[in-house]
């Protein structure tokens, strides 16, 4: 679990979330304690801490001898991550079912993430329709206003965009938007069995989706990514 209490380390966290998210890292890249220094002048152990953290969720690895590198996931990986996901979204898909059954879900917010996706996808911007995709699972958590399922999931989510990055292409379709549209249509349908039955098939899609067979990209050295 990725903890957000409001101190430097987690600024670092953060800076790293921010670039996985929008594709600036790449897995496999290696991280340097002290360009982040440089960048943004915390200190070397606050730096450490950050990444030590990053660490114990899975999604930095360091190597004795070797520094830290972004992970790269693998099949047997990327399946456990959505096999943890589906578990934490059937929770989440309940408390956002409840609030719509009580008038209180937040509709607005979610069909804007949905036209957003929808936009990307028109404009043929698959990198960022990526980052976009990953995110709306995010925020649907952050609605549910239960700070523990978005630590949670956080770390999840981040290592499904790295794996996203490794095993897609242009013509995947992970993640799909249209199927974000049938999900929150069957949360507006107040209807359980539907709601939970659509967040799985969506989940294990995403997961068909992938090509195994794909080769990690080349690694890449830390370079200012965080700007």
């Amino acid at each position: 679990m990725i903890s957000t209490q409001n101190n430097d380390s987690d600024q670092v966290v953060e800076h790293v979330i921010s670039a996985i998210l929008s594709n600036r890292l790449n897995p496999g890249v290696k991280l340097s304690e002290v360009s982040l220094q440089d960048e943004f002048g915390f200190s070397r152990n606050v730096v450490r801490e950050g990444f030590l953290k990053l660490v114990d969720a899975g999604v930095l690895i360091h190597k004795k001898n070797q520094g830290v590198h972004v992970a790269v996931p693998t099949e047997e990986q990327t399946r456990q991550i959505f096999q943890a996901r589906r578990i934490i979204e059937n929770g989440i898909m309940q408390i956002l079912l409840d609030q719509c059954i009580d008038n209180k879900l937040d509709i607005e917010t979610i069909e804007k993430l949905i036209e957003e996706e929808e936009q990307l996808h028109r404009g043929g911007k698959s990198t960022e329709l990526t980052q976009a995709s990953c995110y709306f699972h995010l925020r649907l958590a952050e609605l549910c206003n239960n700070q523990f399922l978005v630590d949670s999931l956080k770390p999840l989510i981040l290592l499904s965009t790295l794996a996203a990055s490794v095993y897609t292409n242009e013509s995947s379709g992970f993640c799909s938007y249209e199927e974000h549209q049938n999900l929150f249509d069957s949360i507006k349908s107040q209807d359980r069995q539907n709601t939970i039955d659509a967040i799985n098939i969506h989940l294990d899609r995403c997961i068909e989706s992938l090509n195994f067979e794909i080769k990690p990209k080349a690694k890449t050295n830390y370079s200012h990514i965080f700007n």
